[in-house]
């Protein structure tokens, strides 16, 4: 994510020849999406002296925008850069919204505005945190950084699924109300808003949830009482330690069920994690252990020189470690893996009889080669490639397999290789000079987690993404039926959901104008599963 803000990220300075402008409503911070294929963008405008705009996918600048024109009810200017000539007509339909479009070539895409009101670090203060409303449902508010201008939150919504960036409309003295548009991160048109209710005095009083696409008002919105009582627990093994945090419930028992999350793949660690799976567990009575895995984070060690016994070996010293500690129920322990963690719980469980369940989400349990393949397929074509292209990678990857197997060169492999390294598909493969990554499919390329999952005698649940571009969903479902002990397996297939189980996206990863948030299914499904298993739910 951070290489994703790094590259995606352009500043526009548009000077225009003109101080002032005839509207003085326009003053202020405007944000919108330009519908471009095959990624729409977002958009910033920042209105004062000169005129500022900022885009996040689109590689372009210019100094000034010409012909710039403005009446009480339109705006008017033009772009004209080496890469990008483009006109943009706006009509001002009030002091917060801007209908408009942007002319680009012979194509003429959307792109509409809406104002970002003032807030300050107080306003933001009183709606972070979780807040449950009186419909039942539970939702998340945390800050969000986009470009240090503005100042979004971020919404997640645990009945639907929603993950959304709030931006802030509205502001008086009793209340200051954000905005959430259709899309993770689009402004327009809205999909519902989020108002903050303050007494004279400033003090938050409750929050109102406005849907207009649900057609309802909750008007009870209540902040949960924090979770005070975490505990950070390092384990050592292998001479590492592994660093991670331990949260109660608010409930006065002596003795919790536990979930521990494992990590996937990459540089996992608190704070980046895909830990919302299980984030509102301890509010359901059921105590989370999130970690920092090897070489990451606070937890010492090398990632990078780690296989999956490495890691399996980590999660073992942990489930080893909590069974034994204060106000956790040893005999209701379940694991919670993403990704990668399918390859490394079943290693750690084989010998391990603590563990009542396992939740695998998006977790391949096909052999590590035929995985790789897989997701190298499934990238190319999201990104449009040629089908011969396709076909010419997919070749190069079987033959760098056998190249793995016997450090052999061969002719065929050579003018498969000579060839791809003159395309763009370069970037998708492994190159024969990348000692320290054939190093790494060393490590991994004949691994199959197929006999260790079958030892298991515990109730497995995996979740897959329909358009999961990582991996083939329904090839990972034949495989459990092929299992010995496939009758434990629960398998669910998630539509229109992605590898991380979120919607939409063209290439199935996180384009903020693209995600609409989690498959709606997903938390009722995770809690009630998990709730059954650990006896809270009948």
């Amino acid at each position: 994510m951070k290489q994703f803000f790094v590259l995606l990220l352009i500043l526009f300075s548009l000077q225009t020849s003109k101080a002032q402008w005839m509207n003085e409503n326009l003053e202020g911070k405007w944000i919108g999406t330009i519908d471009f294929e095959l990624y729409p963008d977002l958009v910033f405008v920042n209105i004062d002296s000169v005129i500022k705009v900022k885009l996040f996918y689109h590689q372009e600048e210019t100094e000034k925008v010409e012909n710039y024109k403005e009446t009480s009810d339109s705006l008017t200017f033009q772009i004209d850069t080496p890469s990008m000539a483009a006109t943009y007509r706006g009509v001002i339909l009030n002091d917060s919204t801007i209908m408009g479009k942007l002319e680009v070539g012979f194509k003429t895409i959307d792109c509409n505005l809406i104002r970002i009101a003032a807030i300050n670090i107080e306003d933001m203060g009183s709606l972070l945190g979780y807040f449950s409303f009186e419909d039942g449902r539970v939702i998340q508010i945390e800050p969000f950084y986009i470009d240090g201008t503005t100042h979004p939150l971020r919404i997640l919504d645990y009945y639907n699924g929603k993950q959304r960036i709030l931006y802030p409309t509205y502001k008086d003295k009793n209340r200051v109300t954000f905005a959430a548009g259709p899309k993770m991160a689009t402004s327009y048109p809205t999909d519902f808003t989020i108002t903050l209710f303050r007494n004279n005095e400033g003090e938050a009083l409750r929050l109102q949830y406005d849907s207009f696409v649900e057609g309802t008002s909750l008007k009870e919105g209540k902040r949960l009482q924090e979770l005070a009582n975490t505990k950070e627990v390092i384990v050592k093994n292998d001479g590492n330690q592994i660093e991670g945090t331990l949260t109660y419930p608010n409930i006065d028992t002596s003795k919790h069920p536990l979930v521990i999350f494992v990590p996937g793949a990459g540089a996992q660690f608190r704070g980046n994690l895909f830990d919302e799976y299980i984030r509102t567990l301890p509010y359901y009575g059921i105590a989370t252990y999130v970690y920092d895995k090897r070489g990451c984070g606070l937890s010492t060690g090398d990632r990078k020189s780690a296989n999956f016994d490495d890691f399996a070996s980590d999660l073992e010293a942990i489930i080893k470690k909590l069974k034994k500690t204060k106000h956790i129920d040893e005999n209701r322990i379940g694991l919670v893996g993403f990704d990668q963690a399918g390859y490394v719980m079943p290693i750690a469980l084989q010998e391990n009889e603590d563990i009542q369940f396992v939740v695998n989400l998006s977790g391949a349990v096909t052999p590590f080669a035929d995985q790789e393949i897989q997701a190298l397929q499934k990238r190319l074509t999201a990104d449009q490639f040629t089908k011969e292209d396709i076909a010419m990678t997919l070749k190069y990857q079987e033959l760098f397999m056998k190249f793995l197997d016997d450090g052999q060169k061969t002719p065929e492999l050579m003018e498969v290789y000579n060839k791809i390294i003159l395309t763009p598909m370069i970037e998708y493969i492994t190159t024969l000079d990348q000692t320290e990554y054939i190093d790494w499919w060393k490590r991994y390329y004949q691994f199959d987690a197929k006999e260790s999952w079958e030892k298991l005698d515990i109730p497995v649940l995996c979740i897959y993404g329909e358009q999961d571009n990582l991996l083939d969903p329904n090839t990972n479902i034949e495989r459990i039926q092929s299992f010995k002990n496939k009758d434990l397996f629960t398998t669910k297939i998630l539509e229109k959901s992605n590898h991380f189980l979120l919607r939409g996206g063209k290439r199935g990863d996180v384009q903020l104008t693209e995600i609409e948030g989690y498959h709606p299914y997903l938390f009722k499904t995770l809690n009630e599963w998990i709730g059954e298993k650990m006896g809270l739910i009948k």
